[in-house]
């Protein structure tokens, strides 16, 4: 319940829902096989995802069924340019996916969290500079 419910509140904010994961195991260390830790991390974000795409359903579904069948074309451009994004990502991933695993512990995802968290405050201060 504990993990979900940090789950549920990192998954919405600008920050790693799966470092906060990684954190959370290594004071409240789920007794599972590192297979099963892994999956559950999968499976977590999936629900996340289901749950922004059944939100937002409406405004993705590139179909419209009312008077007769439309097609919404700028809908379509927009899955197209998610799907080319994410193959260089894919790819990427794949190829570097071993090499990752080096940077799941505790430390490296903590001070990433610190870095980023200052950079979004420095962008922050000089958006507001600019207005």
């Amino acid at each position: 319940i504990l993990f979900g419910i940090v789950q549920g509140i990192t998954e919405w904010l600008p920050i790693s829902s799966t470092g906060h994961m990684i954190l959370l195991n290594e004071f409240v260390t789920l007794d599972v096989t590192p297979e099963f830790w892994e999956m559950f991390l999968v499976v977590i974000q999936l629900g996340a995802i289901l749950a922004v795409v059944a939100l937002f359903w409406g405004k993705l579904f590139p179909f419209k069924f009312k008077e007769k069948p439309i097609v919404q074309k700028d809908i379509f451009g927009m899955w197209f340019k998610i799907i080319a994004a994410c193959i260089p990502a894919a790819v990427i991933g794949l190829l570097l996916d071993s090499f990752m695993e080096h940077f799941e512990n505790w430390l490296v995802v903590s001070v990433m969290l610190i870095v980023y968290g200052i950079a979004f405050i420095v962008v922050e201060k000089i958006n507001k500079k600019e207005d």
